[in-house]
């Protein structure tokens, strides 16, 4: 954010979580991002197709390399309270991005 502040011109990258419980491949992406990104966004389930939820690969991309993470949440596959719930985890978590998109064009 101080980068934005500043008006200087910044760049994130995206990471997609997997469609396991092991989290390597998304953290040796994320640090393949640090030196050029000032954050990485973390897809939620895109294509409509199952992936891990979004928050724990940003909670770890954080925590672990130490990069800024934007969480995902798409509404087309919850409701208000589902979000409210998501939100709260997340905040919880210490995730201080997030964004929130209607649907993938499939």
């Amino acid at each position: 954010m101080k980068r934005i502040r500043e008006g200087k011109f910044v760049v994130t990258g995206e990471v997609e979580p997997v469609k396991t419980t092991d989290l390597t491949e998304v953290l040796e992406a994320a640090k393949r991002l640090k030196d050029c990104c000032v954050a990485v966004n973390v897809t939620d389930n895109p294509t409509a197709f199952g992936y891990m939820n979004a928050l724990v690969p940003s909670y770890m991309i954080q925590k672990e390399v130490g990069l800024e993470a934007v969480y995902q949440m798409v509404t087309r596959d919850r409701n208000r309270l589902a979000l409210l719930s998501d939100l709260l985890a997340a905040g919880a978590l210490g995730l201080k991005n997030n964004i929130d998109l209607t649907w993938d064009s499939v």
